[in-house]
């Protein structure tokens, strides 16, 4: 199809085919009809003249000297279709010559360009390994400062918890140092008051370690999958929250349809519902819901162990809904929210116990559904 250069073969070939083909057709022809005019001519002659006017030698030498013009004639035609084919093949070689010459360059034009190309592709192949260590790099470093950001605000919001669970104690401890106070200086404190109230103190304060011991607890990853309650789990994320939600007037109503006990890790399971619950009582304080409330719903489908978790916010618009779940996504202002709790949160059910978690929006709010095989 291609000679060496990279030039079609047909622009070579073609040309010199057609002329061919020609120049034999209409030699033929011509041998053809001349043939055919010399024996109409001869049975013409003998037609027109009697035989009695004409000798047989007579008829002889005109038939003769026909034939000897049509051969002559027939010969000057082949001459003259030589040199017509010859002029023509000449010519025809001269403009393949120049064809050849002008798609020869444009070859080379596209060869050379091609060649460019590949040539920056090869440098573009050589700093990509460069490129993506620099970005891999960039990455991890952007990563790591957004986790460290998560991080804080995971022992900002720990904290915060921590100081509405202790508040109610200390303020009873607060009230017992006071009665205290008081008995003494009024001399009415006697030896039964005070191991009263240092009964009462203690128990506060155990109250208050326990705290710190959830917390603490709560956050400690899970070693191994073991069988656990799912109201368990949830209680677990509702206690360290609930005083919380008590300060903002953030009901939440728990309800326990059916439960189930299911394998996997109890901690970060609790860990994903704590954050569900924080996340719907964080919309309804930015939104100043009038009655907020935050509804739990444990129930059971055949194996499937099913946790609602809604609130009355409005729901999640439209054109967040399915990016809800993305890494780094978040509809809270950056110093409240990194995008990383739903994402982290999906994972756990999803990778790590084999379940699903999804969002949906009803007439009140934001549906999160989180579905664990038993």
């Amino acid at each position: 199809m291609f000679n060496k250069d990279g030039i079609p073969f047909f622009i070579i070939m073609i040309p010199f085919l057609c002329i061919i083909f020609c120049a034999f057709f209409i030699s033929s022809y011509y041998m053809k009809v001349s043939e055919q005019n010399f024996q109409d001519d001869v049975k013409i002659l003998i037609q027109t003249y009697p035989k009695k006017d004409f000798s047989a030698k007579l008829i002889e030498k005109v038939i003769k000297d026909k034939r000897a013009v049509y051969e002559k004639n027939k010969a000057d035609f082949l001459y003259f279709i030589k040199i017509v084919t010859l002029c023509v093949l000449f010519f025809m070689a001269l403009f393949t010559f120049l064809m050849t010459s002008i798609v020869k360059d444009i070859v080379n034009k596209y060869m050379s360009k091609v060649e460019n190309e590949q040539n920056k592709l090869k440098n573009l192949n050589e700093t990509l390994s460069s490129k993506v260590a620099f970005g891999i790099e960039e990455g991890k470093r952007k990563d790591k400062a957004i986790l460290e950001q998560s991080r804080l605000a995971k022992v900002g919001s720990m904290i915060s918890m921590i100081a509405h669970q202790w508040r109610q104690p200390l303020s009873e401890l607060s009230g017992i140092l006071m009665e205290l106070e008081t008995a003494t200086r009024f001399k009415k404190v006697d030896e039964k008051h005070i191991l009263t109230s240092i009964d009462r103190s203690n128990d506060m304060i155990e109250f208050m370690s326990n705290t710190i011991d959830d917390f603490r607890n709560f956050y400690k990853p899970d070693k191994k999958k073991e069988y656990f309650n799912i109201s368990d789990a949830c209680k677990k994320a509702i206690n360290l929250v609930d005083a919380t939600l008590h300060n903002l007037s953030i009901d939440l109503l728990f309800d326990i349809k059916k439960d189930k006990k299911i394998f996997g890790y109890p901690t970060e399971y609790s860990q994903v519902i704590l954050n569900l619950i924080s996340n719907a009582k964080d919309i309804l304080v930015e939104k100043e819901i009038k009655d907020p409330k935050i509804y739990i719903t444990i129930t059971s489908r055949g194996m499937q162990s099913i946790v609602i978790i809604k609130d009355n916010a409005g729901g999640i618009g439209e054109e967040n809904l399915d990016l809800i779940f993305d890494p780094y996504y978040s509809t809270k202002d950056s110093s409240k929210g990194t995008g990383l709790g739903l994402y982290i949160s999906k994972l756990i059910i999803e990778k790590n116990m084999g379940g699903e978690l999804s969002v949906q929006n009803d007439n009140e709010g934001a549906v999160f559904k989180v579905i664990v095989l038993g």
